[in-house]
């Protein structure tokens, strides 16, 4: 009687996990590459085959920062936790896994992994581990389905990862969306704070792609006869452009305009006012992503 009991239990227990799906690259398919290495972007990407595709990206930023994404093919019908654990490889067969963190993936979103729990990832598959997606699956009669990322030739791409990330720029394009440079009276010379300035502008946006426009706007006081400042600001808003382009910027992307005594932001009647005056503004334009 208890053998019969042990074989149903055992054909329950095998049959239980036949009916569970498990994407994951085996030793002959897994394969890890850099897609993306910037100074504004690095991205470590990973096929899982008939599932889809999994990135790590770290981007320019004051902040250390991490993202993890995983894209399926199929997009995911309804919201759903997913519990993500560090499994061990077939070969360390007794290791318990562990978990890293529960995420949830919403619906019509790939999923999503960020800040620590992104880095612990790479830290387990740096020692081997493969880390490891656990949700009820829609397409699967809300069975248990795992994806999980394999570590096997891993630490190649990954010392390219670090090396691309090493040489990440310590601002992203909100820092350099918006800039204004000042000037003396009369002046049209690019002060050392407003060359420092545009090399930083210059070092984001030629590797970014996705920038359509760069508006440069020149403007003077009211000190001095009118046809002279006009003239004025758009001579300051012309030697950014020319700078911009020694830089190795597209320089049809640059658009110019000066506007003299309009548009002023400080009272003209004092020094430091008419100081506030005499400015180029230089507004980025990004498409989006």
């Amino acid at each position: 009687m208890k053998k019969i009991i042990l074989i149903t239990l055992l054909f329950c227990i095998n049959n239980a996990f036949a009916i569970n799906k498990s994407y994951q690259a085996d030793i002959d398919n897994s394969l890890w590459y850099i897609s993306s290495s910037t100074p504004i972007q690095c991205t470590l990407e990973h096929p899982i085959p008939r599932y889809g595709q999994a990135h790590f990206e770290a981007k320019a930023s004051k902040q250390v920062n991490l993202d993890f994404i995983l894209h399926s093919k199929k997009a995911m019908p309804k919201t759903r936790m997913a519990t993500l654990k560090s499994v061990p490889p077939q070969w360390r067969a007794g290791s318990p896994a562990e978990k890293i963190d529960t995420v949830k993936f919403y619906q019509q979103f790939d999923g999503y992994v960020t800040r620590q729990s992104a880095w612990q990832m790479l830290n387990e598959l740096e020692s081997g581990q493969f880390p490891t997606f656990y949700f009820k699956d829609w397409y699967n009669k809300e069975q248990i389905t795992s994806v999980g990322l394999s570590s096997i030739n891993f630490i190649k791409s990954y010392d390219d990862f670090n090396n691309c990330i090493d040489q990440l720029l310590p601002y992203n394009f909100d820092d350099i969306a918006y800039s204004i440079l000042k000037y003396n009276k009369n002046g049209i010379k690019l002060t050392p704070f407003s060359k420092k300035r545009l090399k930083m502008i210059g070092d984001y946006i030629k590797h970014d792609e996705n920038i359509s426009v760069i508006l440069v706007s020149g403007y003077s006081d009211s000190y001095g006869a009118r046809y002279h400042n006009q003239e004025l600001s758009e001579q300051r808003a012309t030697s950014v452009k020319e700078y911009l382009a020694q830089l190795g910027l597209n320089d049809e992307k640059i658009k110019v305009t000066g506007f003299g005594e309009k548009h002023h932001i400080a009272d003209n009647r004092d020094i430091l006012g008419r100081m506030q005056n005499r400015r180029v503004v230089i507004s980025i334009e990004r498409e989006d992503i």
